[in-house]
């Protein structure tokens, strides 16, 4: 059995950074934050996708330290291995900012924006074939003069927006949705 999972774990070399650069293996931790532990098998089966397709990322996700093994266990006459979050939350440190890390954290920014661009479409496209529901998509973009201290508290603001969607546990009848922010100091 694996030690007691920290609460967050704060990325802090382009090494993990970089491991999160394909949307898949951003799709692999999300479906693993939601499953909360699973064996390649199981994801595989979550994500509607071959498990073959998947034992390449994961390995790379565990080798950055985002997964972990959480235990080891029979399926038939084979064993498999149970995966995990590293934490119960990932997130970026803020203060890192070598030229290695932000030329990743860039890297990462797009495929996290290309993400979100796939998911926006699924949704508008399940808007479109009967899902009408208004709270089904939202999207906000704005742009404000901001003094330091506003922009301090909107981080405080968006880390507890992630803090209550993180929290959530969609193993009932609740449906998944996705949350994507960005905030950046324009020139």
């Amino acid at each position: 059995m694996a030690p007691r999972k920290p609460k967050i774990l704060y990325i802090s070399e382009p090494r993990q950074l970089r491991a999160l650069r394909t949307p898949l293996r951003q799709d692999i931790l999300q479906a693993m934050s939601l499953l909360k532990s699973a064996s390649v098998k199981e994801l595989a089966s979550a994500m509607e996708r071959p498990p073959a397709s998947l034992y390449y990322h994961i390995h790379e996700l565990e080798g950055a330290g985002l997964i972990r093994k959480a235990a080891a266990r029979r399926s038939g006459t084979k064993a498999e291995t149970v995966y995990e979050p590293a934490a119960e939350q990932i997130r970026i440190d803020r203060t890192k900012n070598t030229k290695r890390f932000v030329e990743a954290l860039g890297d990462l920014h797009k495929a996290t924006l290309s993400q979100a661009t796939r998911e926006v479409t699924a949704a508008l496209c399940a808007r479109s074939g009967g899902d009408s529901s208004d709270d089904s998509l939202m999207l906000v973009r704005l742009s404000a003069r901001l003094s330091r201290h506003d922009v301090k508290k909107a981080h405080r603001m968006l880390d507890e927006l992630a803090a209550f969607i993180g929290e959530r546990d969609s193993s009932g009848n609740e449906e998944t949705f996705s949350f994507t922010a960005a905030m950046a100091k324009l020139s």
